[in-house]
C-alpha cells in the first residue's frame, strides 16, 4: 500500500495542536485540499470509535464513505481510517519540539485502478499526493500558530 509523510514545526503547544486536528473532523474542509465535506458525526464528543461520513475530490475522483477514529491518544497521537469508499489510514503525530510541535501526518492509502490509469503511471499519482500531503501540513502551521 502507497504512503506519503510529511512533517512540520507549528510554534503551539502539542495539546493545541492535538485538539485543532482532532477535537472537530468538520475542520478537516479548512486544511485539507479536495475535501468537499464531513457530516454525519457520531458521537459529537470526540473519541476513539467516532465516525463520520466525507467526500472527497481526489484529484478529479469524487469518492464518498465514512471514517472512523481509530486513535485518540491526547495529545500524542489521532488516527483514522476511511472505512468505506477508497481505503486508507491517517495518523497525525504531535511530538515537543522546544516550546512549540512537530506535527507528522502519515497516510496510507490505495491506489484505486480508474485513478491511475488518468496519471498514465503510479509514480505521477504518488507525487501528487506527496505534495497533498505537504499542503496539509503547511496549512495546518498557518492556521494553528498564534
Amino acid at each position: 500500500m502507497p504512503s506519503v509523510s510529511e512533517s512540520v514545526e507549528i510554534a503551539a503547544a502539542p495539546e493545541a495542536a492535538f485538539k485543532f486536528v482532532a477535537d472537530a473532523p468538520e475542520r478537516a474542509t479548512t486544511f485539507i485540499p479536495g475535501l468537499n465535506r464531513i457530516g454525519g458525526v457520531s458521537p459529537d464528543q470526540p473519541a476513539l470509535g467516532q465516525t463520520w461520513d466525507y467526500e472527497f475530490n481526489w484529484f478529479g475522483l469524487v469518492v464518498a464513505g465514512k471514517s472512523r477514529c481509530t486513535q485518540y491518544q491526547k495529545p500524542g497521537v489521532y488516527q483514522f481510517k476511511t472505512v468505506t469508499g477508497n481505503p486508507s489510514t491517517w495518523t497525525y503525530r504531535f511530538e515537543p519540539k522546544g516550546k512549540g510541535t512537530r506535527l507528522t501526518l502519515d497516510v496510507e492509502y490505495e491506489l484505486p485502478q480508474n485513478q491511475l490509469a488518468r496519471f498514465a503511471a503510479a509514480g505521477v499519482l504518488e507525487q501528487m499526493n506527496r505534495n497533498r500531503a505537504r499542503e496539509i501540513v503547511d496549512n495546518l502551521k498557518a492556521l494553528i500558530e498564534p
